[in-house]
This record gives structure tokens, sequence and C-alpha cells, in this order.
């Protein structure tokens, strides 16, 4: 006998897993507590096996659940991508997106692709810079949606991800205590650079800018090489990087990922894009994502 597999059932899970919580989940997908739990249940029980466990106070899944999530990805993606398609197929105005350089390589090629199958008609174009820049361009309406970090405005938003800024510098970097502290740092405006040099100067700490850039990769390449202490999220560490325990006492914020868009009504198509990029950013740091 032909078995279907519920889609409900495994868009729940995808949510479960990438949220790391059960109630976080039923929020996401518009269901209870308890009936998110049912499903799960239902969806293991269609299986044979089971695809959840709780570790503490997380939820994760099994070993078999982790080998079935990617293949239950694409059965979601296909029928996403199958109903767009048909649905706002037609729509062909240009889909005007913009990233910060923080969003990282693999995520925007994903959700680029995922983009130009679910509207092949929409001709995409994407800048990726600073989030002032992005602002002002949504207010120009040279942007249509874009993802930055958290600044004052008055444009519509959703909180994304909250990420802790972290001191990080080569292994090998050594810091004088009795010397100003290196920095390497973006240009300005850069919530970074105002966050280190303010929790420096609070904690009484001496610096200098020791190397300044525009781009992500020149700003690791820097710190990879020694040239100073830098301030990012965790996901910048690499093997040859660490964080610097002795600025520990120059406490930082944390770093907030906000998605922007226009003020005004949007068309359903840029509701679909808009979802598109809250699932792929929270899905790619679930240990930050807002629950």
């Amino acid at each position: 006998m032909i078995r279907n597999l519920d889609l409900d059932l495994l868009r729940s899970f995808a949510a479960v897993v990438d949220l790391g919580s059960i109630s976080a989940a039923a929020r996401k997908v518009g269901r209870s507590q308890s009936a998110v739990s049912l499903q799960m249940d239902r969806l293991a029980e269609a299986l044979g096996f089971q695809v959840l466990e709780r570790r503490g106070r997380a939820v994760t899944p099994t070993p078999r659940g982790g080998a079935f999530l990617e293949d239950a990805r694409r059965l979601l993606d296909l029928n996403d991508q199958v109903l767009t398609q048909h649905v706002h197929g037609a729509f062909a105005q240009p889909l005007r997106l913009g990233f910060v350089q923080d969003v990282g390589e693999d995520v925007m090629r994903r959700i680029l692709l995922r983009l130009s199958a679910s509207f092949p008609q929409a001709p995409i174009t994407v800048r990726v810079c600073a989030t002032s820049i992005m602002l002002d361009k949504l207010k120009a309406e040279d942007l249509d949606l874009a993802v930055g970090f958290r600044a004052e405005s008055d444009l519509p938003s959703i909180l994304l991800l909250r990420e802790p800024m972290v001191w990080i510098a080569a292994r090998s970097l050594r810091l004088d205590r009795d010397e100003p502290v290196p920095l390497v740092l973006f240009e300005s405006p850069c919530i970074c650079r105002s966050a280190a040099i303010s929790a420096l100067t609070s904690a009484g700490r001496a610096f200098r800018v020791a190397f300044t850039s525009p781009s992500l990769h020149g700003l690791m390449a820097a710190v990879g090489a020694g040239m100073g202490v830098t301030v990012r999220s965790p996901r910048a560490l690499r093997p040859d990087l660490a964080r610097v325990a002795d600025l520990d006492c120059a406490g930082l914020p944390d770093m907030e990922m906000m998605l922007y868009g226009r003020a005004g009504n949007r068309p359903p198509a840029l509701q679909k894009v808009e979802e598109l990029l809250v699932e792929e950013l929270r899905r790619e740091h679930p240990l930050y994502a807002v629950a």
C-alpha cells in the first residue's frame, strides 16, 4: 500500500529542529504546543522511528531523525517552489535585496538559489553594504527587503538573530597591558566598531586603530595576520583565531540581526520572500535563533 507523508508534520518537525523547542515551533507554525507534540508522535509512527530526543532543556533530532531532516527539507522546498511558481510565477518585477557582509556566502547562496527557483521570471538584484546605507535605500524605495543589524529606524522590522559580541584575535597575538590595544575594525559607521571603542573607554583601556577596511575578508585577514583585535560574533572564529580573555573586563553588548522592509503593503510575492529569508537566517544559526 502506498503511503504519503504529511507535509504539515514535516514543516513542524523542521521548525522544532531549527528552533530547538516545541513551544517556539508551535508559535512559528501557528499551532498549540500540545498539537505540535502530537504531530511529532504521528511523524514517528509514520516513519517507524523516533525523530526527536530531549537533551537537557533543548529538543534535538535523533541520529535517524537528523538523517531524515535533509530529505524532509527537500520535500518542503519542492512543495514551496511548485506552489510559489504557480501562484507567483508571473511576478516579474525585480526583487531588490540588501545584506550585510556578516550574513555569509553560504547562506546568501542558498537564499539566492531558492529565490531563483521560486521566482524564475523575476530579476534579482542584491546590494551588500552597511545597515545605514540599506535603510536609506529602503526609504528611497531602491530596495524591497534588507538584512542588517539593529539600528534606529521607523521601518517595519523583524528580529532574526541575537548573538553575543566577542573580542577575537590571532592565537599568536599577545597583548601588553601597558600598551594601547591595537584594534582591527570596519570603517565607521559600524556597530562592532562603536561597541569596541565604548567598551575599552569604559574599562579605562587605551587603544589605537591599527587597521580599517570596508571588507569583512580584509578585516579577518588582518586579524589572522596578528595585526590586532577585532569585535565580531563567535561565528567569525576559525582554528587560527581565539577569544581574547584579557579583554573580558571590557564587556560587550549583544548584536541583533534584523529583517527590514519598506513601509506600506507588500505584494504576496514579497511576503513569500520575507518568509524565506527568515527561515534561512534562523536555520543557519539555531543556537542564537529568536524563539
